[in-house]
């Protein structure tokens, strides 16, 4: 950004991203070097211009959270940037199939591995991190079943061997709502970690990324003391499924509370994380992605 706030154009794209933002993570993300009040200026004006609206979130100390109105979507729409062939619901729909709380989540992480990236001088900006992107688990058949993670990133970071282009899936587990969907949502990672190639030779995923992504399991609403327990019982869980055990074998895998994340950054070390010799230990070196385990 080079300290220059970026123009409404980019913020028009996050919102229709995200669906939902704070003004506090549209400055974390697009602010440049000036104080929060300018990006609170630009919602107001994009808001007197009818192309973004608020709500006010209770119990957060009033505060707004932006999203798109019918008519910044349809404006934005244009943008090549805001082209996705999944995001065709609007603001409020999608607030609703996954909660403000949700969405807002995400959004915080994001802004965790952004501003993390800066500091390190790494690479991880406002677009390298698409919320619930679709990956077909049959590609004959589009409309049959897909695993649709949280979020999946992309980060660029210096590794021993020099820059590499690094993913991950992001998941968002609360605990309390209990851990059944978050297995599944494993199970269906396994799926697509498993699909074979064309002609049955190799591994699909091959063919997308050299290294199949990261899995970070973001915990929300979780008690610091309740981590290990938290982690645990996922685990419990994930590998009733066979497929899902032998995903976590091989994959890199960690989990990392949301606030221990915003506060520490994701170069803070991961509550629990998996192995590529299926082995466990209690604390992995960053939650941030890591190159393949060869490396």
């Amino acid at each position: 950004m080079n300290g220059e706030l970026e123009t409404d154009h980019d913020v028009l794209v996050t919102l229709a991203r995200f669906t939902l933002a704070t003004a506090e993570q549209l400055h974390q993300l697009h602010g440049g070097q000036a104080g929060i009040k300018q990006t609170q200026k630009r919602m107001d004006r994009l808001h007197t211009a009818g192309l973004a609206e608020f709500v006010t979130l209770p119990q957060a100390g009033r505060t707004k959270a932006w999203h798109l109105t019918e008519q910044g979507a349809a404006v934005t729409a244009t943008f090549p940037a805001a082209r996705r062939r999944d995001l065709v619901a609007a603001p409020e729909q999608t607030a609703l199939r996954y909660g403000r709380g949700h969405l807002l989540a995400l959004g915080r992480v994001h802004c965790a591995f952004v501003t993390d990236a800066r500091t390190r001088g790494e690479g991880c900006g406002p677009a390298d991190l698409v919320p619930a992107p679709e990956h077909h688990l049959d590609p004959a058949n589009p409309a049959g079943l897909a695993y649709r993670p949280a979020a999946e990133l992309a980060y660029t970071a210096t590794t021993a061997s020099g820059r590499r282009r690094l993913r991950a899936f992001v998941e968002l587990h609360r605990p309390s709502a209990g851990i059944e969907q978050a297995a599944e949502q494993l199970a269906a990672c396994a799926r697509l970690w498993h699909q074979p190639g064309p002609g049955g030779a190799g591994r699909a995923h091959e063919r997308r990324w050299r290294t199949f992504p990261t899995l970070l399991i973001v915990l929300t609403g979780t008690a610091a003391t309740s981590v290990t327990t938290a982690v645990e019982d996922l685990l419990l869980a994930a590998e009733e499924n066979p497929a899902t055990a032998e995903l976590l074998a091989a994959v890199r895998a960690g989990a990392a509370r949301l606030e221990d994340l915003l506060q520490h950054g994701p170069a803070a070390r991961c509550g629990t994380r998996s192995t590529a010799n299926g082995g466990r230990r209690s604390a992995g070196p960053s939650c941030r992605p890591d190159p393949p385990p060869h490396l």
